[in-house]
């Protein structure tokens, strides 16, 4: 009888076994080599921290800063879009894989339904980590690409129907400006001087007369398959308003130089 209990015995607990689910792509950040059965994968995320500079000096909104010999200024505010991030390896784009159906303004105005990439951020002085979506491909890339702005597709977004919560939702600092306009890729809110007393002035950068800019940057980015990858972002406001001359009162002036400046405005550093 005991040895028959022997041979009976691991056919019981093979029929009580019960396969492990987990994540078995080596790809995700969840990823469990002992898993018997696939389910449940989390997948990096492009991350983005953000990091405003006046020179050497951390950006404060309605801070007095130089600008130039003998000239200061206030930056009160300063909102913009990014989307369209890729990374460059070997020459060839790697993008966010995320994706998400929007209602977007047909050309005889009615709603149609799109699918588009789902990387776009509205950055804020208030929040330091973005989150631009999921981004799997590991190893070494040699530049960063993204717009300052939104792309044509996106434009014709119907803010009201966005998911809540969403970048392309109305927000309180007014970047959707109606279905010609479309969304500001920048705002800008700045004094032209230090005095308590001078009223502010909003620069809008929206179409006809700015679209939007896409910035390339050069360096030696690592990503870990499996692990979100980091990187930060800085954007000097020094050399946003280098060479505006904030006392000529010119404000399409001011635009265009600004306009010109964007590239040299932003770093990316792993």
């Amino acid at each position: 009888m005991r040895n028959w209990w022997f041979l009976f015995c691991p056919l019981l607990l093979a029929s009580c076994y019960e396969p492990r689910e987990g994540c078995l792509d080596i790809e995700a950040t969840n990823f469990d080599a002992a898993a018997d059965k696939n389910c449940c994968c989390t997948y990096p995320a492009l991350k983005l921290t953000f990091l405003p500079r006046f020179d050497t000096l951390v950006w404060k909104p309605d801070t007095a800063y130089q600008y130039a010999p003998g000239k200061w200024f206030r930056i009160k505010q300063a909102v913009f879009y990014l989307s369209d991030f890729q990374l460059l390896q070997q020459g060839a784009p790697a993008r966010i894989s995320d994706s998400l159906e929007f209602s977007l303004l047909g050309p005889a105005g009615d709603t149609v339904r799109q699918t588009l990439i789902n990387d776009f951020q509205l950055i804020r002085r208030t929040v330091i980590d973005y989150t631009a979506g999921a981004f799997r491909p590991g190893g070494t890339f040699e530049s960063i690409r993204f717009r300052v702005g939104l792309p044509a597709s996106a434009q014709r977004v119907i803010p009201d129907l966005a998911p809540d919560g969403h970048p392309l939702r109305r927000q309180a600092e007014g970047m959707w400006q109606g279905p010609d306009t479309g969304y500001v890729a920048l705002k800008l809110v700045i004094t032209r001087d230090s005095l308590p007393g001078t009223a502010p002035d909003t620069l809008w950068f929206s179409r006809p007369d700015f679209d939007s800019a896409v910035i390339q940057k050069d360096a030696i980015f690592r990503h870990e398959s499996g692990y979100d990858f980091r990187l930060q972002l800085q954007v000097d406001f020094r050399e946003l308003f280098r060479s505006v001359d904030l006392s000529t009162g010119d404000i399409s002036a001011w635009k265009t130089q600004i306009i010109a400046n964007l590239p040299g405005a932003f770093s990316v550093f792993p």
